[in-house]
């Protein structure tokens, strides 16, 4: 039997202080940006490492609310689904 089940975790990446302006630019460019437009836009203009570290201890179980009505969680024997807490 497999349980599987869905997690929230913070991740961090870095851009040198230097880069401060031409960030706050991309950022007023690009409102709407996430944290991998601009970890992408950082390492395609070489001023991020591309290097993601996940932040430990920040795991939080999520629920279906919280995954717009989806699954968190779901137990399986030999691939099949048995239960699902999908709203």
């Amino acid at each position: 039997m497999k349980i599987e089940y869905k997690i929230t975790t913070w991740e961090r990446f870095e851009i040198d202080d230097e880069h401060r302006e031409a960030v706050e630019s991309f950022l007023k460019d690009n409102p709407k940006a996430d944290a991998m437009d601009i970890f992408d836009w950082a390492c395609d203009n070489n001023i991020a490492m591309p290097r993601i570290e996940k932040l430990d201890e920040t795991d939080e179980l999520m629920s279906p609310e919280e995954n717009k009505g989806q699954a968190t969680l779901e137990i399986l024997i030999n691939d099949k689904s048995i239960f699902n807490n999908e709203q």
